[in-house]
């Protein structure tokens, strides 16, 4: 094979890998109004790394990084 088409293949692989990686760790916006999400270091949830908290109006705030591991509560907007 061409240097150059394996270049590409492994672009393409990583840029995959990379969509399903952040679409299964951060949940949609339409499915999730109403709800405040915590972002956890660990599956310990021993530190926030980060929250995003959706509004039942669908606005939306978002501090910090998403991460697998994360509770989810009432956000009470």
């Amino acid at each position: 094979m061409n240097i150059s088409i394996l270049r590409r293949l492994r672009l393409a692989m990583l840029a995959l890998l990379f969509v399903l990686a952040f679409a299964s760790v951060s949940p949609t916006i339409e499915t999730k109004t109403g709800h405040q999400f915590t972002y956890y270091n660990n599956a310990s949830h021993t530190t926030v790394v980060g929250v995003w908290i959706i509004c039942a109006n669908g606005t939306s705030f978002h501090s910090g990084q998403f991460s697998p591991y994360y509770t989810i509560s009432p956000s009470g907007c």
